[in-house]
């Protein structure tokens, strides 16, 4: 969407790097930034927030064993301040209880805003190694995820696969082939 005029605009992004033995290591970043706007000093562009969180979590419950927040761009001096209190969520899981842990150490005055909204987001971590670990034996494409070897990989993978969405429901017809698949191995 452009209007060639004044935007803003918040970028997310999000990789996965598997480190081996069930571990992997992610960076999230959350970038906000202004185009054509009344800037100071004067400029066609500007940086209104870029925060970077960097960790590493273990499988199968997404344990958290390193976390480091930074603020790379922020509006007041006083933003980092907050950001020793997101060492308090070294240990918890992204896969049971992550927006609880993150809420009760930075709701509100207790937080930033951007950083919390950072750190919710982590729980997107969960598709992204299930992709990667189920993607460790079967090649990902069209015809096996037709076929059942993809989501029989899944279950195999992740057990608690069924239920995940609606297309990934205990008795529709993705796991059911699934199983059909599982059961046919030799």
């Amino acid at each position: 969407m452009t209007t060639g005029g004044r935007t803003a605009r918040r970028d997310r992004s999000l990789e996965v790097v598997p480190l081996g033995d069930g571990a992997f290591a992610f960076e999230a970043r959350l970038t906000d930034s202004s185009v054509g706007g009344n800037h100071e000093p004067p400029s066609e562009t500007a940086t209104i927030h870029d925060f970077l969180v960097t960790g590493e979590i273990t499988a199968p419950d997404l344990r958290l064993s390193r976390l480091t927040v930074e603020a790379l761009t922020h509006p007041y001096p006083q933003c980092p301040f907050i950001l020793p209190t997101c060492d308090e969520l070294v240990g918890a899981s992204l896969a049971s209880g992550w927006r609880s842990a993150v809420l009760d150490r930075l709701r509100g005055p207790a937080g930033c805003t951007h950083v919390v909204s950072l750190l919710l987001s982590l729980t997107e971590l969960t598709t992204l190694t299930f992709f990667l670990r189920i993607n460790e034996s079967v090649p990902y494409g069209p015809a096996a995820r037709g076929d059942g070897r993809w989501n029989a990989a899944g279950l195999d993978a992740v057990p608690t696969l069924a239920g995940a969405c609606h297309v990934l429901v205990d008795d529709g017809p993705v796991l059911t082939r699934a199983r059909e698949r599982r059961a046919a191995r030799p």
